[in-house]
């Protein structure tokens, strides 16, 4: 996408792209997001974080397709991709506007029978999830939903640049009000590994495992900085 979109504009695409998908599928299809676009659309991260825009939406192609093809569908991914190139056209953008290129980096795991599954796209699918993450829902349309807070946070640790450490916050404190945890460093990690377990985080050399640690003794630090400032804020009134 050429510039920066402001949630408005999310809003107009996704209605758009809605219309072109009950046009080409019949009936209602879900996706799974994550990045920035979730800290935006989310009603209640948008709350919490000072994030205005995002340059695309990040969604799971593979999960998309998955589903389609245990409906026996097996060209659902470009069908959908034909109706994504549609809104680009129309708005006079670029076809990145929602697109799957994260999805070559996102991880697979074994279960205990030793098949290989996705474990974003199953832990996001569960009930809880969907009801507390769903961040755009045009019935018989379109339904989009974020992948879990935990899997949110691990995936912008990899990078760790821009506005990943704001979203970070803006996702720690959003759990905070619904389960009342106290992050500190050590509860992030613990978090982080026995949640996203597929990360591989148990075979990081030393350089990797000190790096990760970093970042989220630097997370909880820019979390509990602003914190410090409500509370004085609040002291003031």
């Amino acid at each position: 996408m050429a510039a920066a979109c402001a949630r408005e504009f999310l809003l107009t695409l996704l209605g758009e792209l809605s219309l072109l998908i009950l046009q080409e599928f019949g009936c209602q299809i879900r996706l799974f997001i994550h990045g920035g676009a979730v800290m935006i659309l989310h009603p209640n991260l948008s709350t919490n974080s000072c994030r205005q825009t995002t340059r695309d939406i990040d969604y799971i192609r593979r999960a998309f397709g998955h589903e389609w093809q245990k409906r026996g569908v097996y060209d659902a991914e470009e069908r959908l991709q034909c109706c994504i190139n549609a809104v680009a056209i129309k708005f006079c953008i670029g076809t990145d506007w929602m697109n799957a290129d994260p999805d070559i980096a996102l991880p697979f795991a074994h279960n205990t029978q030793g098949q290989l599954y996705d474990p974003i796209y199953r832990d996001s699918k569960q009930a809880n999830n969907i009801d507390m993450n769903t961040v755009y829902n045009l019935p018989g349309r379109l339904v989009v939903i974020s992948v879990t807070m935990f899997w949110g946070v691990a995936l912008k640790l990899v990078h760790y640049k821009k506005e990943d450490p704001t979203d970070i916050v803006a996702m720690l404190r959003h759990s905070t009000k619904l389960n009342g945890v106290q992050w500190t460093p050590h509860i992030m990690e613990m978090w982080i590994k026995t949640l996203c377990w597929p990360m591989g985080y148990n075979t990081y050399k030393p350089q990797q495992a000190q790096e990760l640690r970093n970042r989220i003794h630097d997370a909880v630090h820019h979390l509990q900085k602003g914190f410090t400032t409500i509370k004085a804020f609040r002291a003031e009134l």
